[in-house]
């Protein structure tokens, strides 16, 4: 994930948990796309709480994401968000 600026503004989703969904190539089987789907309803349950960090992270590795680099891009576009 990059985070693109124009203008010196930073993009904000009406939603936190946009931050965190992952997409696929349209050429992608069916098992992928399966995986994209899990991890990204994962991702809302996670930012409402509805599952643990364990939980989440271990998710996201089962998938081939490394969760702390992942989580860590999300976490740094937080902190510029609040400078």
């Amino acid at each position: 994930m990059s985070i693109a600026s124009d203008n010196n503004l930073l993009w904000i989703p009406s939603d936190i948990s946009d931050l965190l969904t992952v997409s696929v190539d349209g050429q992608a089987d069916d098992s992928t796309v399966k995986g994209m789907e899990i991890i990204n309803s994962a991702a809302t349950q996670w930012v409402s709480g509805t599952i643990d960090d364990y939980t989440y992270f271990e998710l996201l590795d089962h998938y081939g994401i490394d969760p702390f680099g992942f989580v860590g891009e999300v976490e740094e576009h937080m902190t510029l968000l609040m400078r």
